[in-house]
């Protein structure tokens, strides 16, 4: 992440432009605030929704599921 443009960063987004300004991968990212030694965060959220297909199908992942992904 440290190699972004700070504007792309999604903390820094977040208080630059607001939570509007974010996309549902970066709000995921936020939240899980660190990737791993193969993925950034914002891949593993990325990954995260291709899994899911839908942000609205989040809210029904079992842990298990969430924990299959990696990174998670």
């Amino acid at each position: 992440m440290k190699e972004m443009p700070v504007s792309e960063r999604p903390y820094e987004k977040l208080e630059l432009f607001g939570e509007k300004s974010l996309t549902n991968a970066e709000l995921i990212a936020i939240i899980l605030k660190t990737g791993t030694k193969k993925f950034s965060v914002k891949e593993v959220a990325n990954n995260l929704l291709s899994e899911i297909k839908n942000i609205n199908n989040l809210k029904e992942c079992s842990i298990n599921n969430l924990t299959k992904i990696d990174g998670i």
